[in-house]
């Protein structure tokens, strides 16, 4: 039987500007007829266009990697998060005059013509757009004739106001927020509430199974919680509770001694230099079968081979795709796909507070690396609040120690539970349903949310 043709009832536009605004558009590939639109591509670019973003992103890398730079890093960090500042929530005030990153996105637009390709062939079209990057958004917002909804997708708990048009009254933009401290930042922005709609990040399906079910993420999780808590420190309080939540009979034993722990490696590869110390520590419980580890090396060959040299110098190549896993691919959407399922077998997941504090949805405790620019320090502490990223109890050279201790006591159980209960976890299917229905439907429980 040929397969069934896919129909795009949304245009999906991301950006190539590391990896979480392309991580957060691929989840909405079924909306998208399983296309994404890709701003900032040669294929997809005027010449003088490509160029500009080709700028932007050699610049965009270069200051994630500074803090690899022994003297000018800590100058070039300043300089990102002065580009990126989110000013603080209190005491709460009118934010909605335009900033400089904001005039200069529209003199971009408007005198340079950035994001003019892409929004020139979606302009006119019968589909609403779900943008996943500023950019794309403000640009359509700037046309007379407009698709027929402009979403855009905020990829943080908390923002620059670059994200905001400069008239967020008269703007048609619609936002799609991940949490509700991005609701109360929108408004604080000066976007009415009724174009803010709180609807989740958009999670992976292949993660979740069906909207009322959960099946997929429900099973995982309750596999994962057996392996973080083998001393039953965890399940000897909210034993029942999981077991309403889960609606499966708890064992007295954990079947599995091991556990396995995923450190994510980000888009530009500006933390690679931690599994060194990562697998010099973790090395001796890897090879006694007490934990296995999987490295997300992301899209760019040079941080895997970075990788298999460390894992090599660590005395480890034997364990290179067993007990070291590496997650790779040049490919970007295979990788995603890649990612998506080594992520059902992990039980922690160690990461810089990223767009991927939102899996913690799926039950997985955050491990939280150190940040990299003001973003992902409210990311940290939107983490810190639900109750789901935990900081390290030590340094990486004692990971060895401090790692199992939190797993041993159950702190990681709790953190992957509170996870569940208190991130949105259906924000794939509450897009969809906004985008082609113009509704939400959504209910107390946490597995409605």
């Amino acid at each position: 039987m040929a397969e069934m043709r896919k129909v795009r009832k949304a245009w999906v536009v991301s950006v190539l500007m590391g990896l979480g605004h392309m991580r957060a558009a691929h989840a909405l590939k079924d909306i998208a007829g399983g296309e994404i639109l890709m701003d900032g591509s040669e294929e997809l670019c005027r010449p003088e266009e490509y160029k500009i973003w080709k700028e932007i992103r050699q610049t965009y890398y270069f200051l994630s990697k500074a803090e690899k730079m022994p003297f000018a890093g800590k100058l070039l960090l300043k300089l990102l998060n002065a580009i990126e500042d989110i000013p603080s929530y209190y005491p709460r005030r009118d934010l909605s005059t335009p900033t400089w990153t904001t005039r200069y996105l529209a003199y971009m637009i408007k005198k340079h013509g950035l994001c003019s390709s892409i929004v020139g062939r979606i302009e006119g079209s019968d589909l609403p757009m779900i943008n996943t990057f500023y950019a794309t958004a403000v640009a359509l917002d700037n046309l007379e004739k407009k698709a027929k909804d402009n979403y855009l997708l905020i990829c943080d708990s908390d923002f620059n106001r670059v994200w905001v048009s400069e008239n967020p009254k008269k703007s048609a933009i619609k936002y799609l927020a991940p949490c509700t401290r991005v609701k109360r930042r929108l408004v604080s922005y000066g976007v009415p509430e009724e174009r803010i709609f709180v609807t989740g990040f958009p999670l992976p399906k292949e993660n979740i199974g069906g909207r009322e079910k959960l099946e997929i993420l429900k099973d995982d999780l309750f596999n994962r919680l057996l392996r973080l808590d083998p001393n039953r420190n965890y399940f000897n309080i909210h034993e029942k509770t999981v077991e309403y939540y889960l609606e499966k009979k708890v064992p007295q034993k954990a079947p599995e001694k091991h556990f396995t722990l995923m450190f994510a490696v980000g888009g530009a590869g500006g933390q690679a230099n931690l599994v060194k110390d990562i697998l010099k520590s973790l090395k001796k419980r890897i090879r006694n079968g007490e934990i296995k580890l999987v490295i997300s090396a992301g899209i760019m060959r040079e941080v895997l081979l970075e990788i298999e040299r460390y894992a090599v110098a660590a005395g480890l190549k034997n364990e290179i795709g067993n007990g070291v896993r590496i997650v790779f691919d040049e490919d970007v959407y295979r990788y995603f796909d890649k990612f998506n399922l080594a992520l059902r077998e992990t039980d922690v997941l160690w990461t810089k507070p990223s767009e991927l504090s939102f899996y913690c949805a799926l039950g997985i405790p955050i491990l939280m690396a150190p940040t990299i620019g003001t973003h992902e320090e409210q990311n940290r502490m939107w983490l810190q609040e639900i109750h789901t990223g935990v900081k390290p109890a030590g340094s990486v050279d004692t990971a060895h120690e401090w790692l199992f201790d939190l797993r041993n006591t159950g702190v990681l159980a709790e953190a992957a539970w509170d996870g569940f209960l208190k991130a949105r976890k259906l924000g794939t299917y509450r897009i969809e349903e906004l985008v082609t229905e113009g509704r939400i439907s959504t209910g107390n429980s946490p597995l409605e949310r």
